[in-house]
C-alpha cells in the first residue's frame, strides 16, 4: 500500500471520507458532504448512469433513506494512492418505504460495492461508484436466482416456439474488429429515456467482446436478408466478410439493408441462468419501410405476405 500526499493537503483524508460518510448515508445529514465535495463535483456509476453532480448526489442520498430510514454503511476497508482513495463498503437496511418503484417489503436488504475516489488538495472532485445491482434487485424482490429448473426444459423449449419474433442481429466493435450473432431475445423497455435489452448466450463466440464493449448495435433484418439471418446464427469465424455493413455514429457495426438500426450505450449486465440480459440506452435510431423478417417454430417468414385482422 503506498502512502504519498501532498503536503499541503491534510493527511486525514480517510478520517474526514469516514466522517462525511457517517453523517450523510447513517444520519441523513448529508450537508455534512459540503466540507468534502468539492462545488464542481461529479459521481458517476457505470458507462449509461447519468453524472450526478454534489447537489443531485446529496438527493438521492435522500431518496435512499426515505427507503431504508435504518439504513447503515461500514467502510471496510480504504487503500490510498497519491490523490486517489479506493473504498469498500457494506451497506444495510431495512426496505420499508418504496424504491426503483417497488413499493416497501420489509425485507432487510445488504449491498456490498466500492467507490474510486479523486482528490483535487483537500476536496474530492470525482467518485466511481460500482457495486453489485444484481444482490439489491434480489433483495428487493425484482429478480430472483434459482439453482434447478422448476419444469421440463422441452416443454418450456415449445411453449416458445409458438412465440413469434423478429430477428436482430446484435454486434459490436472488438478493438477494431466486428463481432456479432444473431439473437431474437430483444426487447424495449422504456421510450423515456428510450432503453433497450438483449438476451445473449453466454456460450456465444460473441458474448466476452459484448461484455467488455461500452456499446452495441441492433439491426433489425428485413425480410429479403435470410442469408444475413442464417450467417450470424452460424459460428464462422468472420461473419462480416459475407455481409454488407457500415459502423455506426458511436462505433458498432450495423447491418446495411436492415429494416431498422440502433446504436446502445451498454447500462447493465445481469447474469440471468445461461444468458447474460444486456440493457441500455438508445444513443442512435433510424428505421426504413421495409417488411421485417419473422421467426416462428424453428422457420423464417416474410411478414409482408400476411394480412392484418380486422379489429
Amino acid at each position: 500500500m503506498t502512502h504519498t500526499l501532498d503536503p499541503v493537503v491534510p493527511a486525514d483524508r480517510t478520517s474526514r471520507i469516514r466522517s462525511a460518510w457517517r453523517a450523510a448515508w447513517d444520519e441523513g445529514r448529508v450537508e455534512a458532504l459540503d466540507d468534502l465535495l468539492s462545488p464542481s463535483y461529479v459521481r458517476r456509476r457505470g458507462p449509461a448512469a447519468v453524472a450526478q453532480d454534489r447537489d443531485q448526489f446529496k438527493d438521492s442520498i435522500r431518496a435512499v433513506r426515505e427507503a431504508f430510514p435504518d439504513l447503515r454503511t461500514e467502510i471496510e476497508d480504504i487503500v490510498e494512492d497519491g490523490d486517489r482513495i479506493a473504498i469498500r463498503w457494506r451497506s444495510t437496511g431495512r426496505h420499508t418505504g418504496a424504491f426503483l418503484g417497488v413499493p416497501p417489503t420489509g425485507k432487510p436488504v445488504e449491498v456490498s460495492g466500492a467507490t474510486f475516489t479523486r482528490f483535487d488538495g483537500s476536496a474530492v472532485t470525482e467518485e466511481w461508484v460500482t457495486f453489485d445491482s444484481r444482490q439489491l434487485l434480489e433483495a428487493l424482490g425484482i429478480v430472483t436466482t434459482t439453482q434447478r429448473a422448476a419444469i421440463d426444459p422441452d416443454l418450456v423449449r415449445g411453449v416458445h416456439r409458438k412465440f413469434i419474433t423478429g430477428v436482430t442481429v446484435v454486434t459490436t466493435d472488438d478493438d477494431g474488429t466486428p463481432r456479432g450473432l444473431a439473437v431474437n431475445a430483444f426487447s424495449s423497455i422504456s421510450l423515456d429515456p428510450p432503453m433497450v435489452l438483449v438476451c445473449v448466450q453466454r456460450s456465444s463466440a460473441t458474448h466476452p467482446a459484448l461484455h467488455r464493449a461500452s456499446h452495441l448495435g441492433i439491426s433489425i433484418l428485413a425480410a429479403g436478408q435470410l442469408d444475413v439471418a442464417k450467417t450470424f446464427a452460424s459460428k464462422g469465424e468472420d461473419k462480416f466478410a459475407q455481409v454488407s455493413w457500415t459502423p455506426g455514429a458511436h462505433g458498432a457495426p450495423l447491418i446495411d439493408g436492415s429494416c431498422a438500426q440502433l446504436e446502445v450505450e451498454i447500462g447493465e449486465r445481469l447474469e440471468a441462468g445461461s444468458h447474460t440480459v444486456f440493457t441500455g440506452r438508445v444513443v442512435s435510431a433510424r428505421h426504413d419501410d421495409l417488411a421485417p423478417l419473422v421467426y416462428s417454430g424453428g422457420g423464417f417468414f416474410d411478414i409482408s405476405h400476411t394480412a392484418p385482422l380486422p379489429w
